[in-house]
């Protein structure tokens, strides 16, 4: 299996509203697509960090599975 291709951004709609948005390269074309969301909107950008960063530890940790498996992976938050 290759290197994924997988980022974390944190997304501001609205002032003092914060989404942490996984991506990752899917079909390794350049392209990054939405993989999890947060569902709930964070008070700090620091906050949406981290539990975005929590999330892709749970996705990713010492399993590393590729996205199809991932997708599949049920998030407890």
């Amino acid at each position: 299996m290759g290197v994924r291709k997988i980022g974390l951004l944190v997304e501001q709609p609205t002032d003092g509203s914060y989404f942490w948005v996984i991506h990752e390269d899917v079909r390794q074309d350049g392209r990054f697509e939405p993989l999890h969301r947060a569902e709930r909107s964070f008070a700090t950008y620091s906050a949406a960090l981290a539990q975005g960063y929590g999330v892709l530890q749970r996705l990713c940790g010492l399993t590393g599975l590729p996205a199809y498996a991932a997708r599949s992976v049920a998030l407890s938050l």
